[in-house]
């Protein structure tokens, strides 16, 4: 008797079937992986980019000088000189002080939550050799208003805060790597050595600027209002209101 058979059951083709939809959903999910890995790769590049210009820019401050009576009113015209030219909200921008392209972005319509991002672009793309250190993949107006915002790998816009005193370690489930609350010995800010942060009750550290991706989930999870009139007049910004949220942040201050 001929055993023998030139075709697969209907069991066997359906355990074929079953074994390559896992595999393939094993391969897509592989790639999904590798494709968020580069583009949390080619954020961090963006960031690192951007925190140069910034970080330059804010250092320069230290040799700035400004019209005042005394050294507590030409502190105060530093921080507002800070304010109009490394503005975080259009309602900073100042016709007289800040910089023309700045001003001359202040004409366009604005989209609400996208301020700082569009800022950050102007604050930088006004600074020499910018132009050529971002490609076209690191730029774009991601809400049509013919302002233009620096993005992340995911396309999505990078923020900015000026002076986010909310956003240091052990606070609101916030990590950073540079503002560290447990730092006695150094200011809130390089301008005022003298100023300590502990008589209102919080320690005293450093404030930087902080420029934020929000990560894959598109969502920062973080208290972006203005920074204030200096480094520590709002403590909250900064701060974390959706830990979720914010743990794949990825910011200047955790490179």
């Amino acid at each position: 008797m001929n055993t023998s058979r030139s075709a697969f059951t209907l069991m066997e083709m359906l355990v074929v079937i079953a074994l390559l939809v896992t595999l393939m959903g094993m391969g897509a999910a592989g790639m999904r992986v590798a494709d968020n890995m580069s583009k949390e790769t080619r954020t961090r590049s963006t960031i690192q980019k951007l925190n140069q210009f910034v970080m330059e820019k804010y250092a320069s401050y230290q040799y700035r000088r400004v019209p005042g009576n005394n050294a507590q009113t030409r502190l105060q015209n530093l921080y507002n000189l800070m304010r109009y030219e490394m503005p975080d909200h259009w309602s900073e921008v100042n016709n007289s002080y800040s910089p023309y392209r700045i001003r001359l972005a202040n004409g366009r319509s604005h989209v609400t939550g996208l301020a700082s991002a569009e800022l950050l672009y102007q604050i930088v793309m006004g600074m020499p050799e910018a132009e050529s250190a971002f490609n076209s993949l690191e730029i774009a107006d991601t809400d049509g208003n013919g302002l233009n915002e620096f993005v992340d790998g995911w396309g999505n816009p990078i923020y900015f805060i000026r002076w986010p005193a909310g956003h240091y370690n052990e606070h609101g489930c916030v990590i950073s790597k540079i503002q560290l609350s447990n730092d006695t010995s150094i200011a809130p800010c390089p301008f005022e050595s003298a100023f300590r942060r502990n008589n209102s009750g919080i320690s005293n550290y450093a404030v930087f600027p902080l420029i934020i991706s929000a990560g894959q989930d598109r969502e920062t999870g973080i208290n972006q209002d203005a920074s204030g009139s200096t480094p520590c007049s709002n403590t909250s910004v900064g701060s974390a209101t959706d830990a979720s949220a914010y743990y794949d942040n990825i910011t200047n201050h955790n490179l």
